[in-house]
């Protein structure tokens, strides 16, 4: 089982200013974990607080392999990030403070309202007969896509590119309500083969994977060109290129390739 992630921000930004995160963790044991987080423009710190929400929910699967199958325990990950955010926030106030940067009057209602984002979650485990079981919950329009033999198996948890739109679910930093999280949290586990291939992709990757797939194209051989060699520059180039053809919105992207081989 190999992983790879690459992470591009939105034409006209730098990589420190890209919202998206990944989080990939091989346990011991043969496990994959891994996550994407897609944080929300218009919050303060929403990069931020997506890197947190991915190594939280990685932890959390990590620690409890019912985690990604049952979506109240899914929705506690979620709610014990948000009280590591409590204790992030206040480091970061205070490095402001100390650095004469504190924070300014028109930072504090976004500050106060807390980051919101998007999270999708997953893991594999391989077992000695070759077969993978995987499992993976999300919140929010990122997603997984399952292939085999050059064919889409599975998409989840939207699968039509007309399903996205500008107002998908969001984890906020400041939600304790597991109950409400809970209820917009969807899970599906299943199984896999030697040779099948996962991505995890943030939005715009994946409204643009599910729009090429349905028009009959093999959108996971133009990713795969790059994750499989880390190819970081080749793949923004091929973005930019996408980008200004109209076949993907300008926004942060962020894949995760989990590779059966």
């Amino acid at each position: 089982m190999v992983t790879s992630s690459l992470r591009v921000p939105k034409q006209g930004h730098t990589p420190r200013e890209c919202e998206d995160a990944a989080h990939v963790v091989a346990v011991p044991d043969g496990s994959v974990l891994a996550a994407v987080a897609d944080g929300a423009s218009e919050s303060l710190l929403a990069g931020e607080w997506a890197d947190l929400l991915t190594r939280t929910v990685t932890d959390a699967a990590r620690d409890d392999d019912r985690v990604l199958r049952d979506a109240d325990r899914f929705a506690a990950a979620l709610v014990r990030a948000g009280q590591a955010w409590g204790g992030w926030l206040a480091e970061y106030v205070a490095k402001r403070e100390a650095e004469d940067r504190p924070i300014a009057w028109y930072e504090q209602p976004k500050l106060d309202r807390g980051p919101h984002a998007t999270v999708l979650a997953a893991r594999f485990d391989a077992d000695p007969s070759g077969v993978t079981r995987w499992e993976v919950a999300a919140l929010g329009d990122s997603c997984l896509f399952h292939t085999r033999d050059d064919e889409l198996l599975r998409a989840f948890p939207i699968e039509s590119a007309a399903a996205f739109d500008n107002t998908p679910g969001l984890v906020n930093a400041f939600n304790r309500d597991q109950e409400l999280l809970a209820r917009h949290v969807r899970a599906v586990s299943g199984t896999a083969s030697g040779g099948d291939g996962f991505f995890l992709c943030t939005d715009a990757l994946a409204a643009w994977f599910l729009g090429a797939a349905q028009r009959g194209e093999r959108p996971w051989r133009a990713l795969a060109e790059f994750t499989r060699t880390g190819d970081l520059d080749g793949f923004t180039v091929w973005l930019a290129h996408a980008r200004a053809e109209g076949l993907m919105r300008n926004d942060d992207v962020t894949v995760v390739h989990v590779d059966l081989g």
